[in-house]
């Protein structure tokens, strides 16, 4: 497929971190508005501001997003965010896209912003983004596994006291030296509340990272695995994933910058794929990472061979098991 093509393909989005979704034309404005030094040169300000290429590790990539974080400090802005990220999504063909945030991030250094308001600001967002796209958009809530177990219970409550603007809960940040069982009562509640789970793990390639999996979906319920790239490194995990029929998140270009996988060559959502799992194609950060979805097709075109038909089995797949409800996506995905 052309470039062209795999532009206008028709695609859906699962795992897009709404925060590091900023265009990096936006952040250069916002930046300099908040008296930041932006270099005019755009590589300086990429070396300075982005990830365009592989760093040490995960914990590394976590940091330059908190730049992108210090931006995050008005009702205004924050909207601009969630109207700019849905437009962004609707020109690169995403006709359902599932946007996720943490709370305690974007308050983090502007408390004058309770969780309401940031909610209900990208919310207003991505009302008016509705409006003029036809995307069928929804929320998910993150819970920080770095932050105590309060924070966590703090979130939780809030999506479960807004789950008709939130579609989902789900447990984020580096896993190493982070055990995410903790949590465990907290997923339960919102589950017993109705609100899907979804949980990033075995994204970082350490050992036992399989087995990070194997407790999110068996002591978290998750019913997704943001990531779990890993689990290609272990037949039983994959037998286990298949079993339970727990779909996965995968970030190619994400996982090369973070050192997941070695290089996009060598990502194993083929393998994956072939071997029977549920696996759907996200971009994860695009803004701070400088691409968009139609760079991760084009990435599984040039690099692992996938076919027109299979890109279509991806968005299928992401279609069905996507957390929006069933009518807003039977209006943008015809079949469904």
């Amino acid at each position: 497929m052309d470039p062209q093509a795999l532009r206008t393909l028709p695609k859906v989005e699962l795992h897009r971190h709404l925060e590091c979704s900023i265009r990096p034309s936006t952040l250069r404005e916002l930046l300099k508005l908040a008296g930041f030094d932006v270099p005019a040169d755009p590589k300086a300000f990429s070396n300075l501001y982005l990830v365009t290429e592989p760093m040490d590790d995960l914990e590394s990539v976590l940091r330059k997003f908190l730049a992108t974080q210090k931006v995050l400090s008005t009702e205004k802005i924050l909207e601009r965010i969630a109207y700019e990220a849905v437009e962004d999504a609707f020109n690169e063909g995403i006709r359902i896209l599932e946007l996720r945030y943490a709370p305690t991030f974007v308050q983090q250094g502007h408390e004058n912003l309770s969780f309401d308001q940031i909610h209900q600001a990208f919310c207003r967002g991505l009302d008016r983004a509705r409006k003029q796209f036809p995307v069928a958009v929804g929320l998910i809530a993150i819970i920080q596994r770095i932050l105590p177990v309060s924070e966590g219970k703090r979130v939780t409550d809030f999506v479960i006291a807004n789950r008709d603007t939130f579609i989902g809960i789900d447990l984020a940040d580096n896993e190493v030296g982070f055990d995410s069982k903790p949590f465990a009562p907290l997923f339960e509640k919102a589950r017993a509340a109705g609100v899907h789970v979804t949980i990033h793990s075995g994204e970082a390639d350490v050992p036992g990272s399989s087995n990070f999996v194997r407790d999110a979906i068996e002591i978290l319920g998750a019913e997704r695995i943001g990531h779990g790239v890993q689990i290609y490194q272990s037949p039983e995990m994959i037998d286990f994933v298949k079993s339970k029929r727990v779909p996965l998140e995968l970030c190619p270009t994400s996982n090369w910058l973070t050192h997941a996988v070695k290089s996009l060559s060598q990502h194993p959502i083929r393998q994956l794929m072939e071997a029977g799992v549920d696996v759907t194609l996200n971009s994860d950060d695009p803004g701070v990472f400088g691409i968009d979805l139609t760079n991760e097709y084009q990435v599984l075109q040039s690099h692992l061979n996938f076919t027109e038909r299979e890109f279509k089995k991806l968005n299928d797949t992401a279609a069905r098991v996507s957390f929006i409800p069933l009518k807003d996506r039977q209006a943008v995905w015809p079949g469904l």
